[in-house]
């Protein structure tokens, strides 16, 4: 016992803070600092009823459940070697029941999972190099966002209806376009790449840049290996105007009133494929567009957030194009109420088939090109910043266009209450 005390009060010794960030400072000397923490979600959501068609003959009842999880368990550390140097290390935990298939073989192989291994070298303000696995810089809600700072607990891009398509009698997965672009993902987190970006914020953050390149494949020839992948992003602030800069690498979707943001994102990302002789085969080019305003009146705090992405050729096949418009908001009452601030927040998303690539044949014999929308209403109940809440959500999914058979069906909808905690 008393040497458990002797360790606790030679830790503390070292200078441990709790920071406004959640996570745990020991100030090793004057340029050395260690931070780390522990985060996860705690949901409960209602699923509404979705049957779909497996094949020509077979309706697979999913029914309404109510469904328990605990998502993103996750230890993350971050060291500061000097004023140049910094990394980041953040691994998560996969629920004993649902252990993640590394192999895609059908066995369940490992239930820790590494998502962020980086260094960060900081030359200057405006120049940075950061190398390893981390977020593609692509638009704001395709990934590049922080998952805890997401006004809707399910996340910006919520809901997928599945099609048959009943000339190939096979099922295809109608879902959002807003995604990371590329292609070469080495972990279970879509938004994460593996590879080296240059980055950095010029006029005190009033223009911030992003140009990556990003590859984990072993190179072949092989039909439709993708090749090395491409990613730049360019963003103005308004500055001028008394709207604070964005200047960390990764981006926020709310500041719950301690900063006033507006923030307008251009983004492009190429990604290569091989051919190999198909002529289905192409590269997939990807634009996106964001704009993000939150800013303090007295005690209350509005946030409009809106998005726009176009994939061309997406994920290599020739002449499958899609694209998705984004529009979310959120109204915090900055005042204390009992432990946290309350929060309105609502989200409409778009996405559609562009292209004669996307199309499927529906029950009813015609050619479609799905269109899928989700509408979305929730309250969030800030308890600590934003990544310490309770949130409860209402998603409303919906399948346009497509005649998805007799006893299936187009749309549902979730209620999903859940608990983000970060410390």
């Amino acid at each position: 016992m008393k040497k458990g005390l002797l360790l606790a009060g030679a830790v503390f010794s070292l200078g441990v803070l709790a920071q406004s960030a959640n996570a745990v400072t020991i100030k090793i000397d004057e340029n050395q600092t260690l931070k780390f923490g522990a985060r996860g979600i705690i949901d409960a959501t209602l699923r509404g009823e979705r049957d779909y068609y497996k094949d020509i003959d077979t309706l697979k009842n999913d029914k309404s459940d109510l469904q328990f999880s605990h998502r993103n368990a996750r230890i993350y550390f971050k060291y500061k070697f000097n004023k140049i140097l910094s990394a980041g290390f953040q691994t998560e935990f996969i629920g004993v029941n649902k252990l993640l298939d590394v192999n895609g073989d059908g066995n369940s192989d490992s239930d820790i999972e590494i998502l962020d291994s980086y260094i960060n070298l900081a030359f200057a303000p405006e120049f940075n190099i950061i190398a390893g696995s981390y977020k593609v810089p692509f638009e704001r809600h395709s990934g590049l966002q922080s998952g805890w700072s997401v006004l809707f607990p399910t996340g910006p891009t919520y809901g997928k209806v599945k099609i048959l398509d009943t000339v190939e009698n096979q099922v295809y997965t109608a879902k959002h376009v807003f995604t990371n672009p590329l292609a070469h993902k080495p972990f279970r987190s879509g938004s994460r790449s593996a590879g080296v970006t240059f980055w950095g914020n010029i006029a005190g953050g009033m223009f911030k840049y992003y140009a990556g390149i990003f590859d984990t494949d072993d190179e072949t020839n092989a039909a439709g290996e993708p090749k090395t992948g491409f990613a730049i992003r360019v963003q103005f602030t308004p500055t001028m105007l008394g709207y604070k800069p964005e200047k960390g690498y990764v981006l926020k979707n709310t500041y719950v009133g301690k900063k006033d943001v507006l923030t307008v994102g251009l983004s492009y990302a190429h990604q290569g494929y091989r051919s190999g002789g198909d002529p289905d085969i192409d590269d997939q080019t990807s634009w996106g567009v964001d704009v993000m305003w939150e800013q303090k009146f007295e005690t209350i705090v509005p946030n409009l957030q809106i998005g726009y992405v176009k994939h061309n050729n997406y994920e290599g096949w020739k002449d499958d194009d899609r694209f998705g418009w984004l529009v979310q908001g959120q109204l915090l009452y900055d005042q204390k109420i009992f432990l946290g601030k309350p929060a309105l927040v609502v989200k409409y998303v778009r996405s559609e088939c562009d292209g004669k690539g996307c199309e499927v044949t529906d029950f009813s014999g015609k050619d479609v090109k799905p269109k899928l929308t989700t509408w979305g209403i929730g309250v969030n109940y800030y308890i600590k910043g934003y990544a310490n809440r309770i949130a409860l959500a209402v998603d409303n999914v919906k399948l346009d266009d497509v005649n998805v058979g007799q006893g299936a069906d187009d749309s549902y909808t979730d209620v999903t209450l859940s608990i983000f905690y970060n410390f």
